[in-house]
């Protein structure tokens, strides 16, 4: 017997197939049904550099990429491709808010749906100071094991994959994001 969230896994990447076929009214019914996913990511980054609703906005462009690029052989549930791309969308655009400003080594950049957007030079400063602030607070706050973690949960990586490349286990990563969460309000 399938579990809930299997069959649930299954209607998304249905409707993901259907919305790719030009099925409207599927592409409506994904974007309800992934929204609070789209605003929980975003939110995880808010207070970082950008408005909430900027990166909600950019969150959902990479929805909707995920809808163009999703497809069942890659061995993921649409939910879960869909995660990495809105994830990747919203961090690539903070990445680009700060004009490129040391964030490789935390951060992928994928510019590929990203639009060219003209800041002023003044706001391109202002937008490196903050991310300079973010990165030093990263790297005095943080052990080098979380930032190894924090490293690879941006880059993608899932709970499993990231124990597997730190020899530790699922747990020991869940409880190395919930330190630099706590780390990095405080």
């Amino acid at each position: 017997m399938a579990k809930a969230s299997d069959k649930s896994s299954d209607c998304l990447s249905a409707l993901a197939l259907a919305a790719q076929q030009g099925d409207e009214a599927a592409l409506s019914r994904l974007a309800a049904e992934m929204m609070p996913l789209v605003r929980g990511l975003a939110a995880k980054y808010k207070s970082l550099l950008l408005d909430g609703d900027d990166l909600f906005q950019e969150g959902m462009l990479g929805l909707l990429a995920a809808v163009r690029t999703f497809s069942e052989d890659g061995g993921a549930s649409f939910r879960t491709y869909a995660s990495v791309c809105v994830n990747n969308r919203i961090v690539s655009a903070l990445r680009k808010s700060t004009g490129g400003a040391q964030t490789a080594q935390f951060v992928p950049f994928d510019d590929r749906f990203l639009p060219d957007a003209a800041q002023s030079p003044e706001e391109q400063q202002l937008l490196r100071d903050e991310c300079e602030k973010l990165l030093h607070s990263v790297s005095t706050r943080l052990s080098p094991a979380e930032q190894t973690v924090l490293r690879l949960f941006l880059n993608g990586f899932s709970y499993k994959e990231i124990a597997e490349k730190t020899g530790t286990t699922p747990k020991s990563v869940d409880n190395a994001l919930q330190r630099v969460r706590h780390k990095l309000r405080g």
